[in-house]
C-alpha cells in the first residue's frame, strides 16, 4: 500500500544523521513523526551517544466513522466525512493545562480498519461513543485510555452537541452597490470619499461582497448576536464609527479575538466602577457595578454591522427586528446569533426556589419604549419561530407595563420564556447553548448532564414501581419485593405506596437525590 503522508521521506533524511549504524528501518505500522517516522528502526553506538532526531509522533487512536466532531462554530460533521475538509477546519478543542476551551485545525486525518479492540463507552447520563482501546480520554487523573477506564470511571463531557453542518447558499449578503445605498442614508456619501474609504477597507478585509459562505459571516453573526445584547453601534459627532462590548473581562477577550480574526483592530477592555439608578415601578434601586468593555473604533466595521442589522444608537427607543437575511440561512448560523444573544440576555440555568432539583424557566427580557413595543414583540417572536427549528419550545410572548421615563414615555417589559419541561431544557442547552458567557456555557452543561440523569433515575424508579405492583399481583410478598427491588432508587416505603396506592403521576426524585447545586460541587 502506498503510503501518502512523509515517513518515508522522514526515514531517508533519518538515514543519513551522524550516529546511526547501518540502515534506517521501517516496520509495517510506519507513519509519519515529528522528525523520526513512528514505526521506524536505527541502531546507534552507545559509547558515541546521539542525538534523537525527534521519534515522537501521532498516536493512531481512533473514533468510528459516524463519530460527530464539534467544530469551532458549532457544528457537527461526522469524522469519516473530513477527509477532504480537515485541512481548512477549527475544530472546539480544550487546553488541559489551562482548562479553557479553545479551537485548533487538525494536525492530521487519516482512516484505517481498528487495530486495536473497539470499545462502546456509556456514561451515566446516557452518551455513548465507539472508539478504539488505545484512544484517550481525559480524566481526573490525566489522559487514559479507553482501554484502562473502568465502571465508575469519571471522564470529562462537552455536552453541546451543536446542528449538523449544512452547506450556507451562495448567495451574497452585502455588496458594493447595496452598501453604497445604505452608507448614504447614514450620511456616508462621496462627499469627503467616506463611501469610498470604507468600502476599500471591507474589501481589503476580505469583506466585500459578502457571501452566507464566507469564512467571516460566522464570526460576523455571532458578534452581530452580541450586538442586540450587551453592545452597541454609534457613530460620533466626527462621523467616526464606533462598536462596543460590555461583559466579563474573561467573555469579552473571546469577543476581541473575533473581531480580529475579521481583520480589525479591538481597543483594550477597560474596567471603572459605576453607580447605577434603576427606577421600576415598584421602587428606585441605587447600586455600584464594575464594569468592563471594549470598543472596536471603525467606521466601515460599524457600518457593515449596521447593514446586517444591528440597531445604531439607543435600543430600548428605537424600532427594530431580527436580521431577516438569516431566514434563508442554514440552522448552525441561526444558532450562533441565538447563541451568542443568549449569552447577554438570556437566564443562566438556575433552579426554582424552594425547589432544589427542579430547573427554572429560562428568561429573555428586553425594555422598550411603549410607541415602539409593537417591533419588540416582533423580534421575540422571530426568536421563538428559529428555537422551533431546534425543537425548543416558549410560551406568549408576556408584556409588562414599567416605569415612566424623564421624557414621559412609558418603558415596557417583554419577556420570552422559555419551558422549563426537561426535554425542552436539554435540547436548548445541548443544541444551542450560550456563546460568549462561559459562566453560562459551563452550567448549561452541568444542567444538561444534571437533567439526564435525573430522567434515568426517575425512570428507573418508575419501572421499580411497576415492576412491585406487577409482583405484588402474581402473590410475592412486600417484603420479598423491597428485598429485591430496594436500592439506590426506591426504599421500602416508595414499594409499599405503589402497590398500594397505586401512582397516577409519574415518581419524583428519591430524598437522597442530589440538588443542582450539589451536582455542581
Amino acid at each position: 500500500a502506498s503510503l501518502k503522508d512523509k515517513s518515508l521521506i522522514q526515514l531517508v533524511n533519518t538515514a543519513t544523521l551522524p550516529g546511526i549504524v547501518g540502515y534506517a528501518l521501517s516496520m509495517p505500522d510506519i507513519h509519519q513523526g515529528y522528525g523520526f517516522p513512528i514505526g521506524g528502526v536505527v541502531a546507534t553506538r552507545v559509547e558515541d551517544g546521539v542525538v534523537s532526531p525527534g521519534g515522537v509522533g501521532y498516536d493512531i487512536n481512533c473514533l468510528a466513522g459516524d463519530a460527530r466532531i464539534l467544530h469551532e462554530h458549532g457544528y457537527t460533521r461526522p469524522i469519516a466525512d473530513m477527509a477532504r475538509e480537515w485541512k481548512d477546519a477549527r475544530l472546539a478543542c480544550f487546553r488541559l493545562n489551562e482548562a479553557q476551551p479553545d479551537a485548533a485545525r487538525p494536525a492530521l486525518w487519516f482512516g484505517r480498519s481498528p487495530h486495536a479492540p473497539v470499545l462502546r463507552l456509556e456514561t451515566a447520563s446516557g452518551e455513548t461513543i465507539l472508539a478504539t482501546a488505545d484512544h484517550p480520554f481525559w480524566t481526573p487523573d490525566g489522559m487514559v485510555e479507553a482501554g484502562r477506564l473502568h465502571p465508575g470511571d469519571r471522564v470529562a463531557l462537552f455536552p453541546l452537541h451543536g446542528v449538523p453542518y449544512e452547506a450556507p447558499p451562495q448567495e451574497t449578503l452585502v455588496d458594493e452597490a447595496g452598501l453604497r445605498v445604505f452608507l448614504r442614508k447614514l450620511g456616508k456619501g462621496d462627499r469627503g470619499n467616506a463611501a469610498g474609504q470604507i468600502i476599500r477597507a471591507l474589501k481589503r478585509r476580505g469583506l466585500l461582497p459578502l457571501r452566507y459562505d464566507s469564512p467571516a459571516t460566522p464570526y460576523l453573526i455571532k458578534l452581530l448576536g452580541f450586538l442586540f445584547g450587551d453592545g452597541s453601534v454609534y457613530f460620533q459627532a466626527d462621523g467616526k464609527g464606533v462598536v462596543a462590548f460590555y461583559g466579563d473581562p474573561a467573555d469579552l477577550e473571546s469577543i476581541r479575538r473575533d473581531v480580529m480574526a475579521i481583520g480589525f483592530t479591538p481597543s483594550r477592555i477597560y474596567t471603572r466602577t459605576r453607580d447605577h439608578e434603576i427606577a421600576t415601578t415598584y421602587q428606585r434601586y441605587a447600586f455600584q457595578r464594575e464594569a468592563a468593555w471594549f470598543k472596536a473604533s471603525s467606521t466601515a466595521l460599524a457600518a457593515l454591522l449596521a447593514y446586517l442589522g444591528a440597531p445604531v444608537g439607543e435600543k430600548a427607543s428605537q424600532a427594530y427586528e431580527a436580521p431577516g437575511w438569516l431566514e434563508r440561512a442554514p440552522r448552525w448560523h441561526k444558532r450562533l446569533f441565538l447563541a451568542a444573544l443568549f449569552g447577554a440576555e438570556l437566564s443562566a440555568p438556575q433552579t426554582i426556589s424552594g425547589h432544589a432539583a427542579n430547573l427554572a424557566a429560562p428568561v429573555l427580557s428586553m425594555n422598550k419604549r411603549e410607541q415602539v413595543m409593537a417591533s419588540g414583540r416582533r423580534f421575540l417572536e422571530t426568536l421563538a419561530r428559529w428555537l422551533g427549528e431546534f425543537e425548543v419550545q416558549t410560551r406568549p410572548i408576556q408584556t409588562r407595563m414599567e416605569q415612566t421615563n424623564r421624557d414621559g414615555s412609558r418603558s415596557v417589559r417583554l419577556r420570552l420564556v422559555i419551558s422549563a419541561a426537561p426535554d425542552n431544557l436539554i435540547r436548548l442547552w445541548e443544541n444551542v447553548g450560550y456563546e460568549y458567557n462561559a459562566k453560562r456555557r459551563y452550567l448549561a452543561a452541568a444542567a444538561v448532564q444534571y437533567l439526564k440523569i435525573k430522567q434515568k433515575h426517575i425512570a428507573a424508579r418508575e419501572n421499580a414501581a411497576q415492576e412491585a405492583q406487577a409482583l405484588a399481583r402474581e402473590g410475592v410478598s412486600v417484603g420479598d419485593i423491597a428485598a429485591s427491588l430496594a436500592g439506590v432508587e426506591v426504599n421500602r416505603r416508595f414499594i409499599e405506596r405503589s402497590i398500594y396506592e397505586g401512582r397516577k403521576t409519574a415518581p419524583r426524585v428519591a430524598q437522597t437525590f442530589p440538588a443542582f447545586s450539589e451536582f455542581l460541587t
